[in-house]
């Protein structure tokens, strides 16, 4: 309920840039349904700004969110009294739409090994969001490594599952390299054994050094938990 409807103005295939008034339900949700969620902390931030200007009343547990990210100095509002990322720093590397920080979110669950596998999916796009070099690699297997139609493949498959991927670049390239270097079994029937392939590909490209450096992938990039990380609770 907190990222949930920001997950479809950032990312559903129909929905995209829409505030909707509750979150799509069963097949119809896509990825506002699933038990994970990720974004840059501006996005989240263009999602309120954006409920502001409409003058769509927040969900309480988006508040929830706002105001714990706001006292944890994440989101700040700036003079004009809009919100955004309190955390965009070195704009010499970085163009501010693409700082160097983001939100990862998990669901809790009874299932342990459900909530394992989301967190290092979630894990792995907040490394996409913070290492330059990690999102640099990812584009150089995206543009050099595969075919147009292996792309379209990977698009179609996540158009299925109402991504706006065909639409949105980084968000097919941010959920391939997620998918490809966590996914345990959703490759494994035979309509997917082409992604299998893929997946298998990603994962030599990442750990070969020949392939890592053409990649310009630094032996020493090692995702781990640092001083910049906060969790908030709600």
């Amino acid at each position: 309920m907190a990222l949930g409807r920001a997950s479809v103005f950032l990312e559903d295939v129909d929905l995209h840039g829409q505030i909707v008034h509750s979150i799509p339900s069963g097949q119809s949700g896509g990825a506002a349904n699933y038990s994970g969620h990720n974004m840059r902390v501006n996005s989240f931030c263009l999602f309120l700004n954006r409920c502001k200007e409409e003058k769509k009343e927040l969900f309480e547990e988006e508040k929830g969110l706002r105001d714990r990210l706001m006292e944890c100095k994440i989101v700040q509002t700036n003079k004009r009294g809009e919100y955004e990322s309190s955390l965009a720093k070195d704009n010499d590397r970085w163009h501010r739409s693409e700082e160097q920080s983001a939100i990862l979110a998990v669901c809790s669950s009874s299932d342990k090994e459900e909530v394992k596998d989301t967190l290092i999916h979630e894990a792995m796009h907040g490394v996409f969001y913070v290492s330059r070099t990690f999102q640099k690699f990812c584009y150089w297997f995206w543009e050099e490594r595969m075919t147009v139609e292996e792309r379209k493949t990977w698009v179609d498959f996540l158009v299925g599952l109402r991504y706006n991927a065909e639409m949105d670049e980084e968000l097919a390239v941010n959920e391939f390299q997620a998918y490809m270097a966590t996914e345990r079994k959703l490759f494994e029937a035979s309509e997917t054994a082409r992604l299998k392939q893929l997946q298998l590909r990603f994962s030599r490209a990442m750990t070969e050094p020949s392939l890592r450096n053409n990649g310009g992938l630094e032996d020493a990039l090692t995702p781990s938990i640092g001083s910049g990380t906060k969790v908030v609770w709600l």
